[in-house]
């Protein structure tokens, strides 16, 4: 690999074959993408080029092409270009699928491309795809124990939430990440947590929480020498102050904010803090103050080409001068801010319509190659291509072909969906799993037709008596799970004990006569406080209070 930089040789050293050169240099662009964006694009840039020449100019290495465009996605996401962004994003997606059950464990990967499509999506200001993205990301990430990005998501998820004004799951959101930052021993991430959650508590109009949280997130900023956090932080302090009208203290800490703007040369905020100083003078009735503040910020929106910004500040100087008496100016400024509002929005919408263009795009893209490559297949053996659909489709298929329920497949997809939804949420989740009693000796006496009927009876007679939202399936043989998202521990005893009651006076008629049955059930709580946080350990509750209702004589219900 001779276009690797000889600053780069180093790093490289050790590393046996190509595609571990490869991907070192694509773990180097990922870890700079934060600290140093501009090394960050080139890096992966060369992984993105070394990866699809020499060796591999007939075969790209595609995990280290899936690698570069990661970053690459990540970096344009961070200066606003979301189409690229989520082009790349998709094309990540499709990579990794092609990818899986390779060597190479491409779930991390995917994490990381899930959430900077769901930040994506926020730019596109359709934050219910955002939320959808992120949740999914969480879900994989917590599938694979990785704290760290469970965190950083949970961080963007609470900032999702609280720009489309869901104040609940937003806290909800920032109090896990908060948790875990805190565990993990991470500074930075607890201050950026706590910093997140003061403004979703000022936006709950929870004053005194919003100055606690963000006065700790500067204290850790400070303690750690976080200067990045620290200006925020204390951006954030100023706006709480300002929130809460006492604008002495806004003025004082909005002041030590803008310094410290100006000295790292960060001009966007800059602008917030000019922006709420010039509120700060407006809520004294200082408007001559006020006025040139707003012109000020108004200066470097035009600089920074912030439209948004802009329209902000026209707005505020149209009030200023209707104020003081100023009509001919009024207008003139509120001319400027309609107009620019407009713009804005028309953008904005034009991104979005960019997003769908692109993800239309590549979604026509692989329906051609599907069609392709299912015509190939036709035209090399038609008929076994038929059956390999069909096997196919009944492998996929949703329904246990017996009972008609959720086969296990799908009941553990959903399952899963119902844990996420409750941790989310906070509400309970509680878990049933049940079988027949003597159910061989049925098999046994009356052969598997009976049997098989019996569980067909079984099974439609335990759909009738759930409600709505409640699920059920067969977990194989003659074992069912119920889900009931919603009820906890109570209410569940209850489902199982009046299902166990009515099915011991139901009556399956048989060609052999008429059979009755009765059910054992466990019945077992999600509470991540006992232990008991995930889907695995929730089902494995559940059996083992099925076993202790077997070893206590059958016919009844066992609760964990």
């Amino acid at each position: 690999m001779d276009q690797i930089p000889s600053e780069l040789q180093a790093a490289l050293e050790g590393l046996a074959g190509d595609r571990a050169r490869v991907d070192r240099i694509n773990q180097l662009a990922w870890d700079d993408r934060l600290d140093d964006p501009v090394r960050a694009r080139r890096l992966s840039e060369l992984a993105h080029q070394l990866a699809t020449t020499g060796d591999f100019a007939l075969e790209s290495y595609g995990f280290g092409v899936a690698c570069s465009l990661r970053t690459r996605a990540f970096l344009n996401n961070d200066v606003g270009n979301y189409t690229e962004a989520l082009t790349d994003s998709l094309r990540v997606l499709e990579l990794l699928e092609g990818l899986a059950g390779g060597m190479a464990d491409t779930r991390p990967v995917m994490v990381d491309v899930l959430g900077t499509m769901s930040w994506t999506y926020r730019g596109f200001s359709d934050f219910a795809a955002a939320g959808e993205y992120g949740m999914k990301a969480l879900r994989l990430a917590e599938t694979l124990g990785d704290r760290l990005r469970q965190a950083r998501l949970l961080n963007i998820l609470g900032n999702i939430f609280a720009e489309s004004n869901d104040l609940d799951a937003a806290l909800h959101m920032g109090e896990r990440a908060l948790q875990l930052f805190r565990e993990m021993g991470m500074a930075n991430g607890e201050s950026v947590a706590l910093n997140n959650l003061s403004l979703t508590y000022l936006q709950r109009g929870d004053g005194p929480r919003a100055l606690a949280a963000c006065h700790e997130s500067l204290r850790i900023a400070h303690d750690k020498g976080v200067s990045a956090v620290t200006l925020t932080a204390l951006s954030t302090l100023g706006e709480i102050y300002l929130g809460l009208r006492d604008f002495e203290q806004a003025d004082r800490e909005l002041h030590r904010a803008l310094a410290l703007a100006r000295e790292r040369g960060a001009r966007y905020d800059e602008f917030l803090n000019l922006l709420n100083l010039g509120k700060v003078h407006l809520g004294r009735g200082d408007e001559s103050n006020a006025l040139s503040t707003f012109k000020e910020a108004l200066a470097i929106a035009e600089d920074l080409n912030d439209r948004a910004g802009q329209f902000q500040c026209h707005q505020l100087l149209a009030e200023v001068h209707e104020s003081r008496g100023t009509p001919a100016a009024a207008l003139a400024h509120y001319k400027r801010f309609h107009t620019l509002k407009e713009t804005v929005f028309n953008e904005n919408a034009s991104k979005r319509l960019a997003g769908l263009q692109v993800i239309h795009q590549v979604e026509t893209a692989r329906r051609d190659a599907e069609i392709h490559y299912l015509r190939t297949i036709e035209l090399r053996n038609e008929i076994e291509e038929r059956k390999s659909a069909q096997a196919a489709l009944e492998k996929l298929a949703s329904l246990d072909p017996l009972t008609g329920l959720l086969n296990r497949r799908e009941l553990h997809v959903l399952a899963e969906y119902a844990v996420a939804q409750a941790r989310l949420t906070g509400k309970p989740l509680t878990a049933i799993v049940f079988d027949l009693d003597n159910f061989k000796s049925v098999n046994d006496t009356f052969g598997h037709a009976t049997g098989d009927a019996a569980l067909t009876e079984t099974a439609r007679f335990v759909a009738q008596n759930l409600r709505e939202g409640e699920l059920v399936g067969r977990y194989g043989g003659d074992e069912f799970v119920i889900l009931l998202p919603g009820s906890g521990l109570p209410e569940g005893r209850q489902v199982a004990e009046r299902l166990r009651t009515s099915l011991s006076h139901h009556v399956i008629a048989t060609p052999q006569g008429d059979l009755r049955l009765t059910l054992s059930l466990g019945v077992a709580e999600l509470d991540s406080a006992k232990g008991v946080g995930d889907l695995h350990v929730l089902l494995a509750q559940a059996d083992q209070a099925l076993y202790a209702a077997k070893q206590a004589g059958r016919n009844r219900v066992a609760v964990l």
